[in-house]
């Protein structure tokens, strides 16, 4: 029975929604109708809701049961039923089910509920309603039971999401095991964001096990994971019906809080109602817009060749289009002007006089004094030679400020300008490479003014004097090429003028287009302004309703025995045609697969397919079977190993391996070949063995020839056992290979194979490790089974010298790198040279690849102290030049045994997102792009194939044409802008290699020349504290030009690409349907760099000794700065002469490896043209194949 609705308050609610009610039925909107229509029968029935909704297993029938005090419900839900239930007082008892096209099936008491459940089968049902005569529940207030949100079920989901809009409290159920769930997070803030109001209960608590993990932890756990989503309920519980004593258990507090809304339904029943009319508004308002897009998109398909800016101001396009033409040509005269002007502010910025320079001109004017002459005999010829030196040593050091003050940002100035202005002719390009300012010698005699002195105040006025000369010079150096490149941007205007006109002359069309779409947005907005006008038929509204649901509760079928029979052939009607779906979502990755190999088995057998579809089937391969490595690094007791095991989910690797002989660890999937629990062991080639037993012999004073002659010389070491810091480590390797050389000396380069019991012994035995270069472990696990080969590398501080190129290769290729420190460890030098390698390369790759961890979290006495050392770290990483990095703090010690406590499915959820998403958009985007390339070709041909006969006759000859055209570009084509190119950016990148390095000078000295070493005036000393400045520059040098391959790499790879874009361009110029398939170079191997300083003669250098009297005076006087100055000054040329034979080798190694992949994309780019030509002259020639085409295309569509 409807209730009398009790205030104005109420009435004026009822009102608001009836006139929604009215509009949404005016505007087709059923949904929000149907829903709206529900919460009136709310309102007037003055129904409080207490819905109760989370997963299928999580208990919410058994809690509704101990609510109302009677097992009405099922202990477990039943997931093939889409429906909801709803419980509350009645007069008597009875089961309802209602149906979307039937009417409601009565089952009067006493009724089996599992003949209920039966009807529930048929996806029609909508809800079951049970009506208790002897229900605990006040009159008024109903229990409502939702489907799982888990479910799979459309039917499901739709059903529990239209329904919960009229509760008035929900309660959210999970199961204990299952609250970490994005599905909890992102349904709890969407009730939240509806404006429900929310109670969260984690249920089966008694399956806590408080070994593995406190109940206090765990409860915070889950209240810190919904804060983590923005979800703030209205409390969270923690409940148990299954033991009921559990000293956690919160169901007492569930039940004083469903009492308290029992009491106060009528209060909370206002808000449910006002919050749920303003959602309906919501809704509809979306739905709203939602039409006008519909009824809009074929307009705007009209208009998809203008962009959105354009279609704003259409009416006002042609007076823009006017004014745009005009600011075209005042471009041109701007151009000309800014060009002068911005060149002026160059020259004007170039100091082509610093000190040095100015001081060798006062020599060179001295020289040309009247009455400057040297020695007493042979004096003339003396001081012409004294003036020719001074002349010589003034230009040369001119010259080279020219180079770096004008030349060099004049180049870079010039190339900028074409580059903004669109011009892309290869000959100015080249004219940029080439500019540079020239003088002779006679200018800078020629400048000296006749009479004047050599004050200084004359030698700033000549320094000016010659600066004004050649900036002179400068000017006239540049004046040919800008007006080329002025000629060319004129060129450029004209061509944009050509395309305005264009534009004019379409604009009549789309006005009138326009207005319909300015009409449709009026509509849609005089719609929403409606929602809050009454129609006047509001009434008659609610006396239908009412009618309508008096003849619900009237019009219904009572359960009979043919019910059953008419339900059991139905339900077998509908399992015959309604199958099961397939549950399982596929990704988009799997989308893309399934849509690409269609393509690739329609069109691998056409000609002129075979070469993109066989690309293609590689990329779907790589796709499909895709594989990872995983380069670990870190300092050696750090505890990579530990990590290492926390992701492969049991103890592999021993827990301390050796620190000074660790070989590289690979970590594999399994394979055919290769058995779970195998192992391959790579041992040293012999000339690599001596290599690495000569370099820490050679640390004690002694050399050797063989492996054999370092056999026998190691005793002698041994003896003498005083040993401390870095020769200790390298004492540590020699004795090992003492030890082992006679049973392993055969072994050397060779592999054998192991079990992984010996593949312990090998990494954890110092005397077996100290021979093996790599193992690769075959391990069956979560992680491999997802293609990952993790690598755990070598300790940051490894006395393997190769291990830094090995660690750069692992850097530059593997597709992620995780770096682990320790959480009570300081960062050592090392690390920081690591981080700092890092740090240098960070922004070279397309993808933040780098993930950092401290480890042993567990260690910290309190949540402020981790916190306070993650963020010491992560400062630290950002000092080291790693920006933003990805940093946790995990517990690998705790990983295998309280996964939770130990934080580190924080670190696998981002780390599995980003293997599984950023790196797979990658191979997605190729994938793609090739795939639409294949749709475009196809519908070219289709269009060819469609033309008449006297159209293909003239393609067939212009196509001939456009070929030999293509055929000869090509054949021009020549990769020598490219090296110009490549030359120019490596010097300018190692130009700055020097200024970095040192700029970190003072902190190597310091390092090297420190106290604790210094502590007498030994030259000993002395010379090992060179030693170690020369191998920490030197070992920066090398860092920074491996830094600086990445770098010319990635330059290398964008220059080849520009000029693909640009042959692309050109050809289209001639044939504008053809396209380029992706291409990509091959994988470019960083050149091997050699410390600097490593063979110089450092007698030079110890000159600087003289500044060292005793270690007070050197480091509490100034004399240590004056050794760091005379340091940085020797080893300043030393530097120059390494850099200039560094870049020698990389230009040339660069130069050959463009000379090859420019071939290799001159035939890529040969190879798509002849198949796109092949295909067009089929599709003119073959009158069978454009009913296929079109056959192929279609199915590719669908």
């Amino acid at each position: 029975m409807s209730k009398v609705l009790q205030s104005s308050v109420e009435e004026a609610q009822l009102n608001r929604i009836l006139v929604l009610m009215e509009r949404f039925k005016m505007h087709d909107d059923h949904e929000r109708f149907e829903k709206a229509g529900k919460l009136v029968k709310k309102m007037v029935d003055r129904e409080f809701i207490v819905a109760f909704s989370g997963h299928f297993s999580a208990g919410k029938s058994t809690m509704i049961n101990s609510l109302v005090g009677e097992n009405i419900l099922p202990s477990s839900p039943i997931p093939t039923s889409a429906n909801l239930v709803k419980i509350h007082y009645a007069d008597q008892d009875y089961a309802k089910v209602f149906y979307r096209t039937d009417k409601p099936l009565m089952f009067n008491a006493p009724y089996d509920f599992a003949t209920v459940k039966e009807f529930c089968k048929n996806g029609d049902v909508t809800e079951i309603e049970i009506g208790r005569k002897d229900s605990n529940l006040p009159d008024g207030v109903t229990v409502m039971d939702t489907p799982g949100v888990d479910s799979t079920d459309d039917a499901h989901r739709l059903s529990t999401e239209s329904s919960l809009h009229l509760a008035d409290v929900v309660f959210y159920v999970m199961d204990y095991n299952h609250v970490q769930s994005e599905l909890n997070f992102t349904y709890t803030r969407n009730l939240l964001d509806h404006g429900v109001k929310l109670f969260l209960i984690i249920n089966q608590i008694d399956k806590h096990n408080e070994m593995e993990l406190s109940f206090q932890e765990y409860k915070q756990t889950v209240i810190d994971s919904f804060a983590a989503w923005n979800v703030k309920p209205s409390g969270i519980f923690f409940t148990s019906l299954k033991k009921e004593t559990h000293p956690e258990n919160e169901f007492e507090s569930v039940k004083m809080i469903i009492d308290d809304a029992f009491t106060h339904h009528e209060e909370w029943l206002e808000t449910t109602i006002t919050k749920a009319t303003d959602q309906l508004k919501a809704e509809h308002i979306s739905w709203l817009s939602d039409e006008k897009k519909v009824k809009a998109e074929p307009l705007q398909e009209l208009l998809k060749d203008y962009s959105e800016e354009e279609l704003s101001h259409i009416f006002e396009e042609e007076k823009a289009l006017e004014t745009k033409k005009e600011k075209l040509l005042a471009k041109v005269e701007n151009w000309e002007k800014d060009f002068f002007s911005e060149l002026e502010s160059l020259l004007q910025n170039a100091y082509l006089m610093p000190y040095e320079t100015r001081e060798l001109a006062g020599q060179f004017l001295k020289t040309h004094q009247p009455n400057f002459k040297t020695g007493l005999f042979f004096s003339k010829k003396k001081t012409e030679i004294e003036r020719k030196t001074s002349l010589d040593l003034f230009s040369e050091s001119l010259r080279k400020q020219v180079e770096s003050q004008i030349d060099w940002h004049l180049r870079q100035w010039a190339a900028k300008k074409l580059s903004d202005a669109g011009i892309m002719q290869e000959n100015l390009q080249v004219d940029v490479q080439l500019m540079s300012v020239y003088f002779e010698d006679s200018l800078l005699i020629d400048a000296i003014k006749k009479g004047a002195g050599l004050s200084g105040e004359y030698l700033l006025q000549y320094c000016e004097d010659v600066a004004s000369l050649i900036k002179k010079k400068a000017r006239e150096a540049i004046s040919d090429f800008q007006k080329s490149a002025f000629s060319a941007f004129k060129q450029i205007i004209k061509k944009e003028l050509s395309v305005i006109e264009t534009q004019l002359n379409k604009m009549g069309a789309t006005t009138s287009t326009i207005q319909l779409l300015r009409q449709l947005e009026l509509e849609y907005l005089e719609k929403i302004r409606q929602c809050s006008l009454p129609t006047g038929k509001e009434h008659s509204l609610l006396q239908t309703l009412l009618v309508n649901w008096k003849t619900e509760r009237e019009d219904i079928r009572i359960f009979t025995i043919e019910n059953i029979l008419q339900n059991e052939t139905t339900n077998a009607k509908v399992d015959l045609i309604n199958k099961p779906l397939d549950s399982n979502s596929k990704t988009d990755i799997h989308k893309i697969i399934s849509k690409i190999e269609k393509a690739i088995f329609s069109l691998k057998n056409e000609g002129s397919f075979k070469r993109i579809t066989s690309q293609l089937e590689d990329k779907v391969t790589r796709l499909k079977n895709r594989e990872y490595t995983i380069a670990l690094f870190g300092a050696f007791s750090a505890g990579k190993s530990s990590f290492a095991n926390a992701l492969l989910g049991n103890s592999v690797l021993p827990v301390s391996p050796n620190p000074t002989t660790a070989a590289i660890n690979r970590i594999c999937p399994v394979t055919s070949n290769h058995l779970h629990g195998t192992a391959d062991v790579h041992f040293k080639a012999e000339n690599q063995m001596l290599a690495d037993i000569a370099h820490s012999l050679s640390l004690f004073g002694y050399e050797c020839t063989t492996l054999f002659d370092a056999y026998s010389k190691i005793p002698n070491i041994i003896k003498e056992s005083d040993y401390s810091g870095k020769e200790k480590i390298h004492l540590s390797f020699l004795i090992a290979f003492h030890r082992g050389f006679l049973e392993h000396q055969n072994q050397l380069g060779t592999t054998m194979t192991t079990d992984i019991e010996g593949f312990h012994r090998f990494v954890g035995n110092e005397t077996q490790s100290c021979f093996v270069e790599s193992i690769d472990l075959y391990y069956d696990c979560e992680l491999t089974k997802q293609g990952i080969t993790l690598v755990d590398t070598p300790g940051a501080d490894s006395i393997n010298a190769r291990h830094t190129g090995v660690a750069f290769d692992y850097i530059k290729n593997a597709d992620a790198i995780l770096f682990v420190t320790y959480y009570n460890h300081a960062f050592s030098k090392a690390d920081r040279e690591f981080l700092i390698q890092l740090g240098r390369v960070k922004d070279a790759f397309e993808l933040d690849k780098m993930f950092f961890i401290v480890n042993a979290i567990d260690l910290a006495s309190s949540k402020e102290e981790m916190n306070e050392v993650l963020d010491y770290v992560r400062q630290e990483l950002v000092s080291n030049g790693i920006r933003f990095p990805k940093l946790f703090g995990i517990s690998s010690k705790l990983a295998l045994s309280k996964r939770i406590e130990s934080n580190i499915d924080a670190f696998t959820h981002d780390f599995n997102h980003f293997l599984n998403n950023d790196l797979s958009q990658l191979a997605i985007q190729s994938a793609k792009s090739d795939y639409n390339r294949i749709i475009n070709m196809l519908d070219q041909l289709i269009y060819t194939a469609s033309e008449d006969e006297a159209v293909k006759m003239k393609r067939i000859e212009e196509l001939h044409e456009a070929r030999g055209i293509i055929a000869v570009k090509l054949q021009e084509a020549e990769p020598s802008l490219v090296k110009k190119q490549l030359s120019q950016e490596a010097k300018e990148l190692i130009f700055y290699v020097k200024q970095r390095v040192f700029y970190r000078f003072p902190d190597f000295f310091k390092e090297a020349f420190n106290p604790a070493v210094l502590q007498s005036n030994s030259r000993k000393l002395l010379s090992t504290s060179l030693d170690e400045l020369l191998e920490s520059t030197g070992y920066d040098f090398a860092q920074e030009l491996r830094a600086t391959s990445l770098r010319l790499e990635r330059f290398v790879r964008k220059l080849l690409l520009n000029r693909l874009g640009n042959l692309e361009k050109e050809m289209q110029d001639i044939k504008h349907e053809l396209t380029i398939s992706v291409w990509e170079a091959g994988k470019i191997d960083t050149p091997e760099f050699e410390s600097a300083f490593k063979h110089i003669n450092k007698s030079p250098l110890e000159v600087s000794f003289k500044f060292f009297r005793n270690p007070k005076a050197f480091f509490e006087q100034n004399d240590k700065k004056k050794m760091e100055e005379a340091l940085e000054s020797l080893l300043s040329p030393l530097a120059d002469e390494y850099l200039q034979n560094e870049f020698k080798k990389m230009e040339s190694f660069y130069h050959y490896l463009i000379d090859i992949e420019f071939r290799n994309l001159l035939a890529h780019i040969e190879s798509d043209v002849d198949e796109q030509f092949v295909g067009w002259l089929e599709a003119l020639s073959n009158h069978e194949k454009l009913a296929e085409w079109q056959k192929i295309r279609f199915e590719l569509e669908g």
